[in-house]
Formats: structure tokens, sequence, C-alpha cells
């Protein structure tokens, strides 16, 4: 694999890495910016800082919302809000770059644990991330599953009681109430579970991983007080991989 630029856009932060397929030569975190001019313009920057280091023959995109990976267009970025219907590899290509590929930022995580990460044990897995929102990648038979219209994956819209999981989700990890989102995402676990009986859930992001210790073991007991089959032996796992989202994205040039 030549080198390749690999960016993890996020609501809060935005992840890049130059890797040569083998390592990663350099890395780079910059805040997300706050409106449209400023983020076309600082994506380009961080690439324009990670070529310094090597030039790259390509550059993958990995980002939150409604990404079509098929026709490049990021549709919305609920976290994002002035996001909408951005064509990310037009603008890459109009500054130079060539070889552009998009995702959604969670398939990208789950790409980058199936290939690189804990869930080459698996063939068929859910991969979470929990950060400023939540995502979703789904792999079936070690393909990433999107959906009819390459929009499906999205875990956080399963809806618990009366609100969506993402929307407790995020009121429950700003009070720092990790009992609370413990016996959350229990209840969403078990319902992933029923649906789908992965091997595994695998769980990543800035909440999911620093904070796995404080809300996973309350997690773990309220998954079996909802699972259908009570039975089952889906293993919860914490992603371990360093760049994780960054990876996934510049492995999207494999594909």
């Amino acid at each position: 694999m030549k080198t390749v630029i690999g960016l993890d856009i996020g609501g809060t932060k935005i992840s890049g890495i130059i890797w040569d397929g083998k390592k990663v030569l350099d890395s780079l975190d910059i805040v997300t910016p706050k409106n449209l001019f400023e983020f076309r313009r600082n994506v380009l920057k961080l690439a324009d800082f990670l070529s310094a280091k090597a030039k790259p023959s390509a550059v993958g995109i990995g980002m939150a919302g409604l990404v079509d990976s098929k026709h490049g267009l990021v549709k919305l970025s609920p976290n994002i809000k002035f996001v909408k219907n951005l064509d990310l590899p037009k603008l890459f290509r109009a500054n130079g770059y060539k070889n552009i590929k998009i995702d959604n930022d969670a398939n990208c995580f789950a790409r980058a644990e199936m290939l690189l990460g804990k869930g080459r044990n698996y063939n068929n897995f859910l991969a979470l991330t929990l950060g400023t929102g939540i995502g979703g990648g789904i792999v079936i038979g070690r393909k990433l599953y999107r959906g009819e219209n390459n929009l499906g994956g999205e875990l956080g819209r399963i809806a618990i009681k009366n609100n969506f999981l993402e929307t407790d989700y995020k009121k429950l990890r700003d009070k720092k109430d990790y009992v609370g989102a413990g016996r959350l995402f229990g209840k969403a676990f078990a319902a992933y579970v029923d649906i789908f009986d992965p091997q595994a859930i695998i769980i990543g992001g800035s909440y999911g991983h620093n904070e796995s210790k404080k809300y996973l073991p309350t997690a773990k007991m309220e998954i079996k007080k909802h699972l259908f089959n009570k039975t089952n032996n889906t293993k919860i796992i914490i992603s371990q991989l360093k760049n994780a989202g960054s990876l996934g994205a510049a492995l999207l040039i494999k594909e």
C-alpha cells in the first residue's frame, strides 16, 4: 500500500494521520471548526501538513453523519450543524489531491477493527463509537453492511423508552452519570444482541474508551436482565487500537 492520508472528522476534533500501510509516519489533531469556511480551510491545511512528511498517493476520509460513500457526499452531520450535502472529495480534488474516498466515521472504525484490531478474531460484530455522538458499524461475514442506500448502521438511533439512545447518552454523559449510562447501554446492547446475534460488540470513541471502567460494569449487569436469549455469549470489548478512525479512513483506499 502506498502512503495515504487518513482523516477522522468528528464533532469535537479532527484527527489526521499519514500512513505507509505498516506504520503511522505522523499525526495531528485539530479542533473541529465552527463554520463551513474555516472547516473547508482547516481540513485542507491539516492534509497539507501531513503531506509534508511524505507525498501521499490518496486521501481517505471518515466523517460523522449520513455519508453516501458511493457518491462521496456528506448529506448531514448532526454534530457539525453547518454541514449539509457537502462534497469533500470535490474540495480535495480542487486542491491537487486526486484519489479521494469517504465513508461514515464509525464504518471507518469498524473497518480498522476488522483488519487491524480486535475484530480480526470475528466474522460478525458491531462497532460502536461513543464520543460527541454515537456512531455504529455493522460487520457481517467480514464485510461492512451499509444498507440499500449506503446510509445504514446508525446504532445511536435505536429508541430506549421515549428517546433515541444518542439523545439520552448525551444527557447522562454531560451529567457524568456513569451508572445511568451503564443502564442505558445495557438495554441498548441487549437489543443489538437480540437483533443481530453478533459475536462481539467493539466499543471505541473518546467516551467509549476513556470512561469504560465507569459505565461498563453496570452495562454488563444490565444486559443480562434484558436479553431475550439468556444463553447468548456476545463479548463486549473495548477497542485498544490507536488512531482507529483515521486508520479505517486510510484503509478505504484499499477497497
